[in-house]
């Protein structure tokens, strides 16, 4: 179990082996900055709204441990509305429009009422959660989700926030490699789809 920075207990859900490029980049970040990709891309599915009750909520909340107060009805329609938030800033990251970002994530950790405190609990010894545990779930996660851009942004990285390349894909991720060459959300998925269609209209145009 890592100890989080920001308000939330979880196990490292990120198995690749570290990159020495990424050295500032902790493991309680990483997981800040992949819960945030997973709200946001609930917002950009093309399937349609990935928050779609109460329960979808809880289920958000229960992938990245937090504990206190559980999702309730005005947590649905608060989360959706710092979703919409989260994603703004994350298009501004992309543009990279730091500026705008940090005005963006200013706001956002005021409305959710973030209060960074010192904790100690369950065994564990002292840390920072960024949240009351008695702050409503929807407010909780979004805070800890935007400190995560929000550190993003104070080191210089905000560039890693990137929207997939593929046509058919709109979905937000973190681009950790060396190089920041990454194009697509998931190699093994949009990446090879695209690489296959590039493959195709090739053999079509030669055949």
């Amino acid at each position: 179990m890592t100890v989080l920075a920001y308000g939330a207990d979880m196990a490292s859900t990120l198995g690749a082996p570290p990159d020495r490029s990424q050295s500032g980049f902790t493991a309680d970040l990483l997981e800040a900055l992949t819960g945030c990709a997973e709200l946001i891309n609930t917002g950009r599915s093309a399937a349609g709204d990935g928050l779609r009750d109460v329960a979808d909520v809880q289920s958000l909340g229960d992938r990245y441990a937090f504990h206190g107060v559980g999702a309730g009805p005005r947590d649905l329609p608060r989360l959706r509305a710092h979703l919409t938030q989260l994603d703004a800033i994350a298009a501004a990251c992309e543009k990279g429009d730091d500026s705008a970002a940090i005005g963006m994530l200013n706001a956002l950790l005021a409305q959710t009422g973030a209060i960074p405190q010192i904790v100690s609990h369950d065994g564990r010894g002292p840390h920072i959660h960024v949240s009351r545990p008695q702050a409503p779930l929807a407010d909780r996660m979004a805070a800890h989700f935007a400190m995560g851009l929000a550190e993003l942004v104070v080191a210089g990285q905000s560039d890693r926030i990137r929207s997939c390349a593929a046509p058919t894909c709109r979905d937000v991720f973190v681009d950790l490699s060396r190089n920041r060459s990454r194009r697509y959300c998931d190699s093994r998925t949009c990446g090879n789809r695209l690489h296959v269609a590039a493959y195709r209209a090739r053999r079509a145009a030669t055949g």
